[in-house]
């Protein structure tokens, strides 16, 4: 599995209304053997960062050869106009596909939905609520053009600021951990979990997911079974490795020691809450809902 492009979650961001321009993706120079490029958005009531999503879209250069075949959004359930605003889209840039769900069921049946008709040799899911900074659909598409084995590849998550001082540490030092621990354990050669915010997919990779799959980036990263180990995320390696985790902690601690351990000062009490209430759901509910409720 490839990284290196980025991708920005725009949480809490309005987007203000605007005129709504024609998606073009343009060819930059390169060496790729040249493929057919699906991208695939699963949307559930993100009418107010859908907009920023298609924009940052229609900025995006691909490499010699790639082309984009069509953009895919599942909206399920919306009721807050996401579907009319992928409509509007739709009428002015006839790559792109809306297709209506009436129910949520979930993102893994919006995935299978997308799965089972997009037509390109490579398949890119962008979370609706993600912009992508410019550049990162071609650094995604280049770990495909360099390497013809490489069946997945994901971007990194990099964050906005929040209103709050207090979640802007916390969501910038835990993405940067996540994000470093990849990185570590892609140059040990090591498994990795794929960001599902961005990534790609060779066609064939895979069909369909499970209905109960809550978590579509460790599943294909399982699938893609990077040197026959399971994927590891920094939360795995605490329990696995800590020796290792210890380093990439140590190593973010180096680069920015107040940042960190205040991250660490507020956010190991909230884990220590979050493993027990996991642990009492478990034991009691014995469930884990694919499709999750909605927090405003």
């Amino acid at each position: 599995m490839a990284a290196g492009a980025s991708v920005r979650p725009a949480f809490g961001i309005e987007t203000k209304t605007s005129p709504l321009p024609q998606l073009k993706v343009e060819a930059n120079q390169g060496s790729a053997s040249g493929a057919n490029i699906s991208i695939g958005i699963c949307a559930y009531n993100e009418a107010q960062r859908i907009p920023a999503l298609l924009q940052s879209v229609a900025t995006q250069s691909l490499p010699l050869g790639f082309v984009l075949a069509e953009i895919l959004v599942v909206a399920s359930g919306c009721t807050d106009g996401t579907d009319h605003i992928v409509e509007k889209w739709s009428k002015i840039e006839p790559r792109l596909t809306l297709i209506r769900e009436s129910e949520r069921r979930g993102k893994s049946h919006a995935l299978n939905t997308i799965l089972g008709r997009y037509r390109g040799d490579v398949l890119v899911l962008v979370n609706a609520d993600a912009r992508l900074r410019a550049g990162a659909l071609s650094e995604l598409l280049y770990a495909f053009d360099r390497d013809s084995e490489v069946e997945l590849a994901c971007g990194f998550p990099v964050p906005e600021q929040s209103d709050s001082a207090v979640v802007s540490l916390l969501e910038d030092v835990w993405w940067r951990l996540h994000n470093r621990t990849l990185q570590t354990l892609a140059a040990l050669g090591s498994g990795n979990h794929c960001c599902d915010e961005f990534m790609g997919l060779k066609r064939g990779m895979v069909d369909s997911i499970p209905g109960e799959v809550v978590n579509e980036g460790a599943y294909f990263g399982v699938l893609a079974d990077i040197l026959g180990q399971a994927p590891y995320t920094l939360e795995g390696l605490v329990r696995s490795r800590p020796g290792l985790a210890a380093r990439i902690v140590a190593a973010e601690f180096s680069a920015r020691p107040a940042r960190t351990l205040a991250f660490l000062f507020l956010a190991l009490p909230l884990e220590a809450v979050a493993q027990v209430s996991a642990a009492l759901d478990r034991a009691f509910r014995r469930r884990l809902p694919s499709v999750w409720p909605k927090v405003d």
